[in-house]
């Protein structure tokens, strides 16, 4: 009796339930952008929608709604202003001050000048220095680069490259070890590559 006395407090509070139970509700987030995308898509505003009750041409006529922010004759356009309106003669103000030519500004007020490195001209290369510039270049192409050259002769790389061009073996074998490096390259950055391409020619065409 004593035993059965003891226990009965115990399994009256396992038998006991909470209050209050909370359902167990399986909630989906947005965990992919697809999904985020649909849920932020919004239709537009009423009023950036042609009313297609009215009969034509009114229902084919120009929108104008601009943002809530503080009003400005630069804002709004000057087709859309009334006659008696006082921002006509505020924009046409602003239209002449910008359109008449400036006062030329004094020396003190002008900017810093932008400093880099200028490199002067020189004009002391003869026909025989190109002369030699030419052998030099056919003869070790590898050892005589465009820069050892610029050096040597105190002139710039690219002239080297227009009066002792490299000759087609050295290209070629530049082609080559660039190929050879490029087969060593992984699947991401040969993708990269291919992509920074043809990025470029769209870029070239016009149309990025």
């Amino acid at each position: 009796m004593e035993f059965r006395a003891l226990a009965r407090p115990a399994v009256r509070l396992l038998n006991t339930s909470p209050a209050t139970t909370l359902p167990l509700v399986a909630v989906r987030g947005h965990k992919t952008t697809a999904r985020t995308k649909r849920s932020l898509k919004i239709a537009p505003h009423d009023s950036f929608l042609p009313n297609r009750q009215i009969a034509f041409p009114a229902a084919d006529s120009i929108i104008y709604n601009p943002p809530s922010s503080e009003a400005s004759p630069e804002h709004t356009p000057f087709i859309f202003l009334p006659s008696n309106d006082a921002r006509r003669a505020a924009f046409t103000r602003l239209r002449h001050i910008a359109n008449s030519p400036a006062a030329p500004k004094k020396v003190s007020e002008l900017p810093k000048e932008v400093e880099y490195k200028r490199r002067t001209p020189s004009y002391h290369l003869g026909a025989e220095d190109i002369k030699e510039m030419k052998r030099l270049r056919n003869e070790d192409p590898f050892k005589w680069t465009s820069y050892a050259l610029a050096e040597k002769f105190q002139c710039s790389s690219v002239f080297v490259r227009m009066a002792a061009p490299a000759p087609a073996e050295y290209l070629k074998a530049l082609k080559d070890k660039a190929e050879r490096r490029e087969g060593r390259w992984g699947h991401i950055r040969t993708k990269a590559r291919e992509d920074r391409k043809r990025r470029t020619d769209l870029l070239y065409r016009g149309e990025m």
